[in-house]
């Protein structure tokens, strides 16, 4: 149970669903199961690759760190196998789709020299939600331009959520002050897209997502939310669930 609760395979799990999502909508197909597959192995590699330098150069700061510490050798076991899977299924992917995923690995690459020279500072949180949305999306907008608006929604969400989890950290007039923003940015962009036409059900699990971390952040600030706050990702279930009963 400390394994799924520290492992972060609910965040691996939010981020497939959204690439279902925006695949099903842009593209009325689902991504075939070796581009879900990376999404997933490359989504969690990065987590826990970010779990262990984390520990090399800061203090430990919660259980989630000390669950790292305890089961170092057994995850960065884990973490080669990983690697080892995501190397087997680069074969099977499009050429067009491996070339986006190499500069994006690139642009993570120069992401964390830059984070480790401290030369992002408090940017740090927004290059991570850009970078996340980017790759959500990757197989889409690689096929789709118009998945932009959809992907850049997404990055807006994703700062929406890294700025709640900065504060669950300690409290910041910085962060504060950029999550009122991303809400309003959030706000203008999910209207922007209901206005444009969009299907309702586009804008429902943005919708939700978003109203989820709201929440949260007018509440108490807890790390036992933490959880909550990253199941919120798992929305497009109602777009996926809907799809599925009304056919």
């Amino acid at each position: 149970m400390r394994f799924i609760k520290f492992s972060s395979l609910e965040v691996v799990i939010g981020a497939v669903l959204y690439q279902f999502f925006l695949s099903a909508f842009y593209l009325h197909a689902f991504p075939s199961l070796q581009e879900g597959g990376i999404l997933a192995l490359v989504v969690w590699f990065i987590y826990l690759l970010d779990r262990q330098v984390d520990n090399i150069f800061l203090p430990l700061r919660d259980q989630r760190h000390q669950f790292h510490v305890e089961y170092q050798r057994v995850l960065r076991s884990l973490m080669g196998v990983i690697l080892a899977a995501i190397l087997c299924l680069l074969p099977f992917v499009s050429s067009a789709v491996l070339r986006a995923g190499v500069m994006l690995a690139m642009a993570v690459v120069l992401y964390g020299y830059f984070t480790h020279k401290g030369w992002l500072q408090q940017e740090k949180e927004l290059c991570t939600a850009v970078l996340y949305a980017v790759g959500v999306g990757l197989v889409v907008w690689v096929r789709e331009p118009r998945a932009f608006l959809g992907v850049l929604a997404l990055a807006a969400l994703a700062y929406q959520n890294l700025c709640y989890f900065a504060l669950l950290e300690g409290q910041s007039v910085f962060y504060a002050s950029r999550l009122r923003k991303s809400e309003w940015v959030i706000m203008g962009l999910l209207s922007g897209m209901y206005a444009s036409g969009q299907d309702l059900f586009l804008v429902l699990p943005f919708l939700v997502t978003f109203g989820i971390t709201f929440l949260l952040s007018r509440m108490s600030l807890s790390e036992d939310r933490r959880i909550w706050a990253d199941l919120a990702f798992w929305s497009p279930l109602i777009y996926l669930l809907h799809g599925i009963f009304s056919t």
